[in-house]
Formats: structure tokens, C-alpha cells, sequence
């Protein structure tokens, strides 16, 4: 699809902040943490009985609006690749068939727009279906700004960086790279640059 841009990443990369920039300079945007978040809702008692039996330290799985609890739930899947591999089996063909449903909306509007998806080159879901932007910070500076962000130790944010594709084999594989290793007027410039570079055609 012409139109379309994935963002991707690693973890505490940044890839939020350039969407929330795309969409205050007009440009409309799909996000697959959003889609994630609202099967996890409406599947959440479904999901609850799944995931009991990986439940070792026995926390709630349901919150008392009887919706999924993500980060017992994050704590469980970090930990465990069998229940990790389970809940992508569940989710992922949930979350890809909402978003190519959004895409085929938006490119009829025939201007860029941005689809978020942190494991873009994990899922191999979405491969040749747009152009690909690695949000790009080393894993130093991630694992740093993932123990602030989450108020995690370091073996958590590890846990979490570590389950995912080495941010290194990300920028081999991808079209587009915008920065984030220093501030964040620095990275804010990089993304309005590289939008409107999209904006323009020139990319």
C-alpha cells in the first residue's frame, strides 16, 4: 500500500512520541498496542481462565471491572515462553485483520499515513505492505529509559528488551531510520523532518 508507513522499534525507543507528532501535524495513524488493548478487554474473562494455570505467584489476573489486568499479564507472558507463544497466537490474527481493515480506509484518502506496530519484523505479518521506520536507540539507552519509564530493575527491563529482535538486526532490515539518542528537542526535529520529507514525496 502507498500510503502506508510502519513505525517500529524496540521497547522505550520512542515510537509513541513520533505517532503522537504524525498526528499533531495532521496525519492519522493506526496503532496496534490500541487494537491489542481492546481484544484483551472484550476477550478478558476468556483470557483469565487461559492464562490461570502460568498464574504461579497467584496475582489477579482480573482487575474489578472484570478487565484484563495487562501488567499481571505482561509479568506472566515476559516470564514464560509457552504462555507468551499462546497469547500472540490468540491476539495476533485478531489485531492483524482490525488493522489491515483500518489500512484499506485510510489509503483511500490517498495521503501518508502511520501504523504503529513494536514487533513489526518479529511477526513478519505486515512484510511488503508499506514502507518500514525504525524508531533507533541503542539497548543501553532503552534498558535506561525502560527502568525509569515502568519503574522496573534491571533484570525486568532486560526480561522485556531481550524478548524482542536485537535493535541492530532492526535497522539492517529497515527503510527508514529516525533517532532518538539524545534529547528530546533533538528527536522531535528528526521526526518533523522526516515527516515531511514523507509529506512531501521526497521519501
Amino acid at each position: 500500500m502507498k500510503n502506508a508507513f510502519f513505525v517500529t522499534a524496540s521497547i522505550a525507543c520512542g515510537k509513541s512520541t513520533f505517532i503522537q507528532i504524525a498526528n499533531s501535524m495532521g496525519f492519522q495513524s493506526i496503532s496496534a498496542d490500541e487494537i491489542a488493548h481492546e481484544i484483551l478487554d472484550q476477550h478478558s474473562l476468556e483470557l483469565a481462565q487461559m492464562f490461570s494455570k502460568f498464574n504461579t505467584k497467584n496475582q489477579k489476573l482480573l482487575k474489578e471491572n472484570k478487565k484484563i489486568d495487562r501488567k499481571v499479564l505482561g509479568d506472566i507472558v515476559f516470564n514464560n515462553q509457552k504462555a507468551k507463544k499462546i497469547l500472540e497466537d490468540f491476539t495476533h490474527p485478531k489485531i492483524r485483520m482490525q488493522i489491515l481493515e483500518q489500512m484499506q480506509i485510510l489509503e483511500k484518502q490517498n495521503k501518508p499515513y502511520f501504523i504503529e506496530i513494536p514487533l513489526f519484523f518479529e511477526s513478519k505479518a505486515y512484510e511488503n505492505l508499506g514502507k518500514v521506520i525504525l524508531i533507533y536507540s541503542p539497548k543501553e539507552l532503552s534498558l535506561e529509559r525502560l527502568m525509569k519509564r515502568d519503574n522496573l530493575n534491571l533484570k525486568a527491563a532486560k526480561e522485556r528488551l531481550y524478548s524482542q529482535m536485537d535493535i541492530e538486526e532492526k535497522l539492517k532490515k529497515a527503510d527508514l531510520i529516525v533517532k532518538n539518542t539524545g534529547s528530546y528537542a533533538d528527536f522531535e526535529k528528526e521526526c518533523i523532518q522526516m515527516i515531511q520529507k514523507i509529506s512531501k514525496g521526497i521519501i
